[in-house]
C-alpha cells in the first residue's frame, strides 16, 4: 500500500509540480489550495506525510501546524514547511510550533524526495521502536514514569532536608554525589561573569541532579539551590556509576534522561537567540504552567519569583515586569500578590509565533 501524503500549497503551478513528483515517486497524493482546506482533509484523511506552504489565504502555515498539532489523530504526522522565506527567524518559529523539517523553494526534485523519504523512514522506526517498547520519542516525555531499575537503586539511600536557599551543589566544583529529588522544588542555574544568573530549569519531584558532570567526571556546569523545603537522596558517585554499567536497564533509563535534557537544551539556546522577550516571557509561562499544574484547576497560581521567572527567560525583571503587564492588560494573565495566574492559553501560545 503507498504512502499517502497531503500537500497544502496555493500557488497552482507549484502544487500540481510537487504532485507531479511525488505521483511518479509511487505516493499517493492529496491537495489543498489553503490552510483551512489542509486542516479539513488531514483531519479526514490522516495522510502519512504533510508538505504545507507557510504563506497561504484562509489560513497560513504555522496556523495549519498549530491546531493539527493539538489533534490527537493529527498530531503525530510528520510535517515539513515548504517555504521562500529562509530567515532563520521564520525556522525557528516553525520548528518551535512542532515542525519536522522545512524545504526552502525553489528545491530539487531528487532533494525533496530524500527529505520526504528520510522523514518517513525515521517515523516507521519511532513507531516501531515505540511498539516494541524501546527507545522512542514518546518514552522521552517524563523520566518519573520509566526509572523502574533506578529507583530500585534508590531504596536503601538516606535522605537530607534542606531549607529554602540552601546549595545542593555549586557550579565549578567536583561531584561526589548523584542526587535525586524526593520532595520540594530546586532551581539550577550558570552564572555569568558580572555575577547574573541564567536559570537552566525547575525541578520536581522525581528528578535527578548532577549526572551529567558525574558521567563526564568533569566540574559542575551549573549550580543548583533549594527554593522550596526539599527531601533529598544522594547516591555515592562510585556506586551509581557501578550499577550503571553493570545494569544494562539503569544505562537505558540515563539514555532516556539525557535524551531529554539534551532536547530541552537545544530549544533553550534557539529560544534565547532568536526569540524576542515577549515570546520568551510567553514560552516560560507556559512551561511553569504545564509543569506544575497538577489538577483542572483554572486558578492555578504560577508561584515562582519574579526574579526567578526573569532569569529563566534571559532579562532583566524590569523588562519582564514589563512584559508582563502587557500581558495583564491584554487579559492573557492576571497578576496577584503571590503569582501569576494564565486566563487566555490560546492567547499566550499565540504570543510565541
Amino acid at each position: 500500500m503507498s504512502q499517502k501524503i497531503l500537500v497544502i500549497e496555493d500557488n497552482i503551478e507549484m502544487r500540481e509540480n510537487i504532485s507531479d513528483i511525488l505521483t511518479l515517486a509511487s505516493y499517493e497524493i492529496l491537495t489543498a489550495s489553503n490552510g483551512r482546506e489542509g486542516v479539513v482533509l488531514a483531519q479526514q484523511n490522516i495522510p502519512d506525510l504533510i508538505l504545507c506552504d507557510i504563506i497561504m489565504p484562509e489560513l497560513d502555515g504555522y496556523g495549519v501546524l498549530h491546531i493539527l498539532s493539538k489533534d490527537k489523530k493529527t498530531s503525530d504526522i510528520p510535517f515539513i514547511f515548504l517555504t521562500a522565506k529562509a530567515e532563520k527567524a521564520d525556522f525557528r518559529i516553525g520548528m518551535n510550533l512542532g515542525a519536522d523539517d522545512y524545504i526552502t523553494k525553489p528545491f530539487e526534485g531528487l532533494d525533496l524526495l530524500n527529505v520526504i523519504e528520510k522523514r518517513l523512514q525515521k517515523n516507521y522506526l519511532l513507531k516501531t521502536s515505540f511498539q516494541q517498547g524501546s527507545l522512542g520519542i514518546n518514552d522521552i516525555t517524563d523520566e518519573r514514569r520509566q526509572l523502574k531499575e533506578l529507583n530500585k537503586l534508590l531504596e536503601n539511600q538516606a535522605s537530607k532536608t534542606y531549607k529554602k536557599k540552601e546549595m545542593i551543589f555549586l557550579e565549578d566544583r567536583q561531584p561526589h554525589e548523584l542526587y535525586y529529588l524526593k520532595k520540594g522544588l530546586v532551581k539550577t542555574y550558570k552564572s555569568t561573569r558580572d555575577g547574573k544568573e541564567l536559570v537552566t530549569g525547575f525541578l520536581e519531584p522525581g528528578s535527578f541532579l548532577g549526572y551529567i558532570s558525574l558521567l563526564k567526571n568533569k566540574t559542575y556546569t551549573e549550580s543548583a539551590v533549594v527554593i522550596e523545603e526539599a527531601e533529598i537522596l544522594s547516591i555515592p558517585k562510585q556506586e551509581f556509576l557501578s550499577a550503571l554499567f553493570n545494569n544494562k536497564e539503569i544505562a537505558v533509563d540515563f539514555i532516556k534522561i539525557l535524551s531529554n535534557r539534551l532536547f530541552d537544551t537545544e530549544n533553550r539556546m534557539l529560544e534565547l537567540a532568536y526569540f524576542s522577550i515577549r515570546q520568551r516571557t510567553a514560552i516560560a509561562l507556559l512551561q511553569l504552567h504545564e509543569q506544575f499544574q497538577n489538577s483542572e484547576n483554572e486558578n492555578f497560581l504560577i508561584t515562582i519569583s519574579r526574579k526567578d521567572i526573569a532569569d529563566l527567560v534571559g532579562t532583566a525583571t524590569e523588562s519582564l515586569n514589563r512584559t508582563l503587564a502587557d500581558f495583564k492588560e491584554e487579559g492573557v494573565i492576571e497578576i496577584h500578590h503571590h503569582g501569576i495566574i494564565i486566563r487566555e492559553m490560546q492567547k499566550l501560545k499565540k504570543a510565541i509565533i
